[in-house]
């Protein structure tokens, strides 16, 4: 997967923040909404970058209520020329319940046919209670992305692939237990669009699976006859999760509870 993401970099380089990134308007699989139909049956949190607002949001992986929790600050080129362009941020669950937000930094090389390094960049942890934010002294913070938070195989031994075929077009996700194999999602991009899904794995408790592909997140429920919905667009992760990591990040936890 991260042998992946590396090869996409040409096209999705800083996918979750790079400005003058555009996504194109790419006809996409379509699947039920779980904003517009949520599925209270779906326990845990998802923490998501949104491209528009340039806000860290969580959403109920049942599809609402879904809040604001911190919004990125503004810089520009000025800023890019001395440390250089950001790419993320990278969300990661701390144990303690606080959110990692992570940026990396990517300054261009003379060599044109491998991707720039990534460099240490700036993390803030943030209280998802109180909203409170500490920032860490750069010298702590990460120098490279946190690769742990992708786990294709559940406490049961239930593991999860990604397969795609370039002459047909065809992507699929398969499921393999102790019983065998069984797909949980297989789509065809609409003509010459090759439709490939990002980052997909297990939420901590194994129950359910998050998945991305061009601007969504998609929560997969591997229960038999498996379904496949969106839980939220914009969210800037792309086909390969971006050379950062994904853009958003999953706890078992619900975080956000509708109001009484």
């Amino acid at each position: 997967m991260i042998v992946g993401a590396l090869a996409l970099f040409v096209v999705v380089v800083g996918v979750g923040f790079v400005v003058g990134h555009v996504r194109e308007a790419r006809p996409l699989p379509t699947f039920p909404s779980l904003a517009e139909h949520p599925d209270p049956s779906l326990h845990g949190t998802v923490a998501y970058y949104a491209d528009e607002t340039r806000c860290v949001r969580l959403v109920a992986a049942a599809g609402t209520p879904s809040r604001d929790l911190w919004c990125l600050p503004p810089e520009g080129p000025s800023t890019w020329e001395t440390t250089g362009k950001p790419v993320g941020p990278q969300l990661v669950w701390r144990r303690d319940g606080r959110l990692e937000v992570t940026m990396f930094r990517m300054k261009p090389t003379k060599d044109t046919k491998s991707a720039p390094p990534l460099t240490r960049g700036w993390q803030k942890l943030i209280d998802i209670r109180t909203g409170a934010v500490e920032d860490v002294p750069t010298t702590a913070a990460p120098e490279s992305p946190n690769q742990s938070t992708q786990p294709t195989v559940n406490a049961r031994g239930e593991q999860l692939r990604t397969n795609f075929d370039a002459a047909t077009g065809k992507a699929e996700v398969t499921l393999t237990t102790q019983s065998g194999t069984r797909t949980l999602l297989s789509v065809h991009g609409p003509g010459e669009y090759s439709y490939q899904f990002g980052p997909v794995f297990w939420e901590p408790n194994g129950k359910w699976i998050a998945a991305t592909d061009d601007g969504r997140i998609l929560i997969i429920d591997p229960r038999d006859p498996a379904t496949t919905r969106v839980l939220v667009t914009g969210t800037g992760g792309g086909a390969g999760g971006g050379t950062a990591g994904p853009t958003f990040a999953v706890t078992s936890a619900n975080v956000v509870t509708p109001s009484p």
